[in-house]
């Protein structure tokens, strides 16, 4: 081989020509070799390259010789690294046994765990190799293959390699090749097609509503896209699903590897002071509030109940434990958080909610005027929720109760109204077939009353349906007032058969039954309640065109009408 002057320093080349360098400026020697005839005339490898005449070389010649020299060199760049990794002199200089990750700061045995750490060749530092791999991988793309250590300094090519393997290298120097020429594909169904740009002047939010703006989006409108055949969300130049809205690669990078509140997952420091399941809650004070009633119980499986403190523990709720619903899914009663963010019950029917969403939705009871116990209901399988959590045990109690009532009052209505051969309840093909409760559920209205609290009756569903679908209606809740707390009830109007259960009352302004009072002197109709105004009295069209069907004061004045009961009978009779 080449016959070179020998020098002390062991690190440095040189030539017969009586230049010298430093072995590790690979580009200076480079240049050197090339243009030395000196060094020509001694390297034996030289004289092999002049004696094939590359000159004078077809193509297919001159593409053997390539690929016999790429197999040549990468035969002696491995040979080099493993060179490397055999001889850092870093060892040395660690006076102790171990050595440490410059990324996860983990400690390692300096010979025992030797094939587990990697020592970069430009800078001397030390990562372990799971470290190597996830920053080679990650980094790959968005920095162009131009991966650093975290001084700066760049890896080589050849350690990159390496760490991730030669598939996964040359899948990513696919993508980024493709990338370079604006061609990206999707990361879900591999769809390949031309990138375009987004439009500045479009106004962007991210998921709590704050607009975009900056640095963050400049690169939203160069990096996020959806791919048009799957429709997945993504970023272009780190490949993450979905796109990090108002974040930068690099930000997202810090803000995915930081610690995250376990509750609002917005990144926090660990609070040692605390409960182990309370350590990672940040100090925003929606959290805090939050935390006080969370359960702090591991659970076998090692991750932590969602459930409320001092009662019994939920399912695992983490994705790699729960079978139904899991900790990222929505509330199905806010459906703006995920269960995770709050303390969570679970129904005797299985469901799982916020605590809070839940008590919530059984104080808030019904909309509308009408009592309607949907309320009570689980939103997932529609079955009255029974939930083992004592706070909850006087919300549904009354709930039960109230329900019970309703269901009475019904039933008795059917009966006194002569509806119970109703065709809906005969016909074996109808809904209702057999089902006298619920028929008469559905086609009876109650309110509750403001005063006493009792439920009292308020017409046919039907007449009812328009009200409660028009979203701009709006009732005082003291205004829904039953017979019996009504002032202008007398003894007169008692019925001597039924009671005061079933007196009505006609509207002021037109003939039609009164559902609503008012104001403390006026009674109206559903109708002309939801449309007051001044000069609104109609006129009696007359006995025989009367819906009352019977004689009534001028419209205008307060009027009760009986028993609606006995009303109906005489009707009937007539």
């Amino acid at each position: 081989m080449q016959q070179f002057q020998q020098i002390q320093e062991p690190d440095i080349f040189v030539c017969a020509c009586g230049f010298s360098c430093h072995y590790k400026s690979e580009k200076e020697m480079e240049i050197h070799i090339d243009t030395c005839p000196v060094y020509s005339a001694y390297s034996d490898f030289m004289k092999y390259i002049e004696r094939k005449d590359i000159q004078n070389a077809n193509v297919d010649q001159l593409r053997v010789l390539k690929a016999e020299a790429k197999v040549y060199i990468s035969r002696l760049e491995m040979m080099l690294m493993i060179y490397s990794q055999q001889q850092q002199p870093i060892l040395q200089k660690v006076p102790s046994q171990t050595v440490q990750c410059e990324k996860c700061k983990k400690q390692f045995e300096a010979n025992s765990d030797f094939d587990k750490v990697w020592y970069l060749e430009n800078c001397s530092h030390i990562i372990c190799k799971d470290c190597m791999f996830k920053i080679c991988k990650e980094d790959f793309l968005p920095k162009k293959s131009n991966v650093t250590c975290l001084c700066g300094e760049r890896f080589k090519d050849q350690e990159i390699k390496q760490i991730l393997g030669n598939e996964i290298f040359e899948q990513l120097t696919e993508k980024l090749n493709l990338s370079l020429q604006n061609i990206i594909e999707c990361c879900n169904c591999k769809e390949r097609f031309c990138f375009q740009k987004g439009n500045i002047q479009e106004k962007i939010q991210d998921q709590n509503g704050k607009l975009v703006q900056g640095e963050q989006l400049k690169h939203y409108i160069e990096n996020r896209f959806k791919c048009s055949k799957c429709h997945t969300e993504q970023c272009k130049n780190c490949m993450s699903v979905p796109y990090h809205t108002n974040m930068t690669c690099e930000e997202y990078k810090i803000n995915k590897a930081a610690v995250k509140c376990r509750l609002c997952d917005q990144p926090t420091e660990i609070q040692k002071n605390q409960p182990e399941a309370l350590q990672i809650i940040c100090q925003q004070q929606e959290c805090q509030n939050r935390a006080k009633k969370l359960c702090t119980i591991k659970l076998q499986c090692g991750h932590f109940c969602q459930g409320l403190k001092n009662t019994q523990c939920l399912p695992c709720l983490n994705e790699k434990c729960a079978k139904d619903q899991n900790e990222d899914d929505y509330c199905n009663i806010c459906f703006t958080e995920a269960l995770k963010s709050q303390p969570c019950v679970q129904t005797t029917c299985g469901h799982i909610f916020h605590e809070d969403c839940l008590r919530q939705k059984l104080d808030a009871k019904w909309n509308g005027p009408r009592i309607v116990f949907n309320f009570m209901k689980c939103p997932l399988c529609n079955k009255f929720l029974d939930i083992q959590v004592p706070h909850f045990k006087k919300s549904i109690e009354e709930g039960q109760a109230l329900l019970k009532e309703v269901q009475e009052l019904c039933l008795q209505r059917l009966k006194l109204e002569e509806k119970e051969k109703d065709k809906e309840l005969l016909d074996p093909t109808h809904q209702f077939y057999q089902k006298p409760l619920d028929y008469s559920m559905h086609i009876y209205c109650y309110y509750l009353c403001f005063k006493c609290k009792k439920p009292y009756f308020g017409g046919l569903k039907n007449c009812q349906q328009a009200a409660d679908q028009d979203p701009k209606v709006e009732f005082k809740q003291e205004d829904l007032v039953c017979t019996k707390c009504c002032p202008l009830l007398t003894l007169e109007d008692k019925c001597n058969k039924h009671g005061v259960d079933y007196i009505d009352f006609k509207c002021r302004h037109c003939c039609s039954i009164a559902l609503w009072w008012c104001h403390g002197t006026t009674h109206y109709c559903d109708p002309c309640h939801r449309n007051i105004k001044t000069n609104m009295t109609k006129p009696c069209p007359g006995l025989g065109k009367c819906p009352l069907g019977i004689p009534h004061k001028p419209n205008g004045q307060e009027m009760s009408l009986g028993c609606s009961l006995c009303r109906a009978e005489r009707l009937k009779a007539k």
